[in-house]
């Protein structure tokens, strides 16, 4: 008898199973990992500050008409140094945010072709260096800036504009107003502090203090 009855169980036990709900299973979906970002220019080699930091302003005065010489220098304004260069001038950045401050670039990197330019407009070792000797502009290592008021982008007053030629512009001169003074200290204790020494007749103008690096012809794009 149970010989008979058996195939009539086995149905209605697979009837059973096909009726009965599949509990479909959850995957959770991994979000995509964004793209590698592209560089047009050599990373190991270079830092894009605006890369590294982009809370740093730029007003790259030979970029413009907006400098001592009256003409455009460089073909776009772009801000590059050398790897430590550039990680030492972010952490600059780093001690003024905690004091609601920042930094603003005039000048940066300048490619040797570049600084042939300025020689060819100016061709007067008090202002420009000679392109056979080079300026520490070209190797990478030698900013000039100021700092400004995170909020407002606002100038500390420094006594005189950039590329100012004269004796208030000096960093020896003292026979300046006492928040001119209390500004270029505070400048140049936060530079200082992160490897940059100053020149005498340059307030704005600092170079990087390690090992002394070699004179650089690469441009950037302007693309």
């Amino acid at each position: 008898m149970l010989k008979y009855l058996l195939p009539t169980l086995l149905f209605f036990a697979c009837q059973v199973d096909r009726d009965r709900p599949v509990l479909q299973q959850s995957f959770r979906m991994e979000a995509p990992l964004p793209p590698a970002p592209v560089y047009d220019y050599d990373t190991t080699q270079w830092t894009e500050m605006t890369d590294l930091d982009p809370t740093i302003l730029l007003d790259l005065r030979y970029a413009t008409e907006n400098n001592f010489m009256k003409q455009q220098v460089y073909d776009c304004g772009r801000c590059f140094y050398r790897k430590e260069v550039a990680r030492a001038l972010a952490r600059v950045q780093g001690t003024l945010k905690a004091q609601g401050l920042g930094l603003k670039m005039y000048d940066c990197y300048r490619p040797a072709p570049y600084q042939q330019r300025l020689w060819d407009i100016l061709p007067d070792a008090r202002y420009v260096a000679r392109p056979s000797r080079g300026s520490l502009h070209s190797r990478g290592a030698a900013a000039d800036l100021t700092i400004v008021t995170l909020a407002t982008g606002e100038e500390l007053d420094m006594g005189t504009t950039y590329d100012f030629f004269g004796e208030a512009a000096y960093t020896t001169t003292t026979d300046l107003p006492a928040d001119v003074l209390a500004n270029r200290a505070l400048f140049q204790a936060a530079m200082r502090a992160e490897g940059f020494g100053t020149i005498r007749t340059e307030w704005w103008h600092f170079n990087f203090l390690g090992a002394r690096l070699g004179l650089a012809d690469w441009v950037w794009s302007c693309e």
